[in-house]
């Protein structure tokens, strides 16, 4: 028998750590200052994705930001605050389902000549 000559093992090494890469998503509103006041609302979203057999993922890595997303879509330009994280999963017959959602206040801020009720 031949032995092996490794060659094989830096790609392989390779190809499975960007194969488990994930998108960095920043949570709440980027501001300086106090936090506005105004009324305040709650907003949610969710983001899932599966891993069919346990080894191919499909819509995982972006779960978080695409949640991220939906959430400032949610609150249309208002002030997000006090963001809370829940993560899920089900098992399926051929993989398992990962879901994030994301749970937050939006406040809206006052804006000049805006009479608050």
């Amino acid at each position: 028998m031949k032995p092996s000559n490794g060659r094989w093992r830096l790609p392989a090494i390779c190809s499975v750590i960007a194969a488990c890469s994930g998108v960095p998503a920043q949570l709440g509103s980027r501001m300086t200052g106090p936090v506005p006041a105004g009324p305040e609302r709650a907003i949610q979203a969710e983001a899932c994705g599966f891993q069919l057999l346990l080894f191919f993922p499909i819509s995982i890595n972006d779960r978080m930001l695409r949640a991220t997303q939906a959430l400032e879509e949610e609150a249309a330009g208002d002030f997000i605050t006090d963001v809370k994280i829940q993560e899920s999963w089900t098992y399926g017959l051929v993989g398992t389902q990962y879901c994030t959602m994301l749970e937050a206040k939006a406040i809206a801020p006052q804006r000049p000549g805006r009479v608050q009720r």
